[in-house]
């Protein structure tokens, strides 16, 4: 290990303790150890930035590996938890940031060894890729919120006390402005990667789609965010709805990432 691994190994520390702390207040309804955590989360978003920075500088961003894949994303992830955590005042942000950036940047840190399949030529790409990341990233965040929209509705709906820690949770309404937040931030960015990603294989191919089962599954998951994205703004869909179709499309980004990226046979195997 050299000096440049330190900061991938100490924020992966720092997000590990966040999320420890993160548990303890929420379960224990502890004002210190919450801002505590939340500090933590803070820090170890600063080494990430700085782990991101040094990957960048040293060359490891040469070529599109499934490293290169998950330290950008993770990135994103705890950039859009922390803003919402500062301007909706959701604290509860932090504690989904915490673990998945964690998760995140130990998968980028264990998968650094392996060898990028494509190079990381061109502005189209290099686009292709960065929209991606913040349309996966915030849906990320609305699905954590969605989750706990569900949760609290269930609750609500079954007459089912809020006692304990569940009367900290953010009111339904506040939940369900995460997904709106989302959904507008991240469609057009969706879809202005997956509009790059087209051109750069017509330029680069010679076609727009090879037919492989990566590019179904993004125009399935472009698909989705398209309903979600016309239903809340056409139609004015808010709450349970919206609350689980952004799980869906945040579970098909994770299928994408972990079992079409790394288990089927396709050109996007990074």
């Amino acid at each position: 290990m050299n000096w440049t691994d330190i900061p991938s190994y100490l924020c992966l520390a720092i997000y590990a303790l966040a999320t420890v702390a993160s548990l303890a207040g929420v379960l224990g309804r502890s004002p210190r150890v919450k801002k505590t955590a939340g500090l933590l989360c803070v820090a170890g978003f600063a080494l990430h930035t700085l782990w991101l920075l040094i990957s960048i500088a040293d060359g490891s961003f040469s070529a599109v590996s499934r490293g290169f894949y998950l330290l950008p994303l993770s990135w994103i992830l705890a950039l859009a938890g922390l803003l919402v955590a500062r301007r909706q005042h959701m604290d509860i942000a932090l504690h989904f940031v915490a673990p998945w950036a964690f998760f995140l940047g130990a998968c980028a840190l264990g998968f650094s060894g392996t060898p990028g399949s494509l190079p990381l030529v061109g502005p189209l790409f290099i686009l292709h890729l960065a929209a991606i990341f913040v349309g996966v990233g915030v849906m990320a965040v609305a699905a954590g919120a969605g989750a706990l929209f569900l949760w609290q509705e269930s609750a609500i709906k079954h007459k089912t006390p809020l006692d304990g820690f569940r009367k900290d949770l953010p009111a339904l309404g506040a939940l369900d402005k995460v997904n709106a937040m989302a959904t507008l931030v991240g469609f057009p960015c969706y879809t202005l990667g997956v509009l790059c990603g087209l051109l750069w294989a017509r330029i680069s191919w010679g076609r727009f789609m090879s037919g492989d089962f990566k590019e179904w599954i993004s125009l399935i998951i472009l698909a989705l965010y398209a309903l979600l994205f016309h239903q809340r703004q056409a139609l004015g869909w808010r709450g349970r709805k919206p609350a689980i179709l952004a799980l869906v499309i945040f579970a098909a980004s994770l299928f994408s990432m972990f079992v079409v990226n790394t288990v089927l046979s396709t050109q996007h195997g990074f």
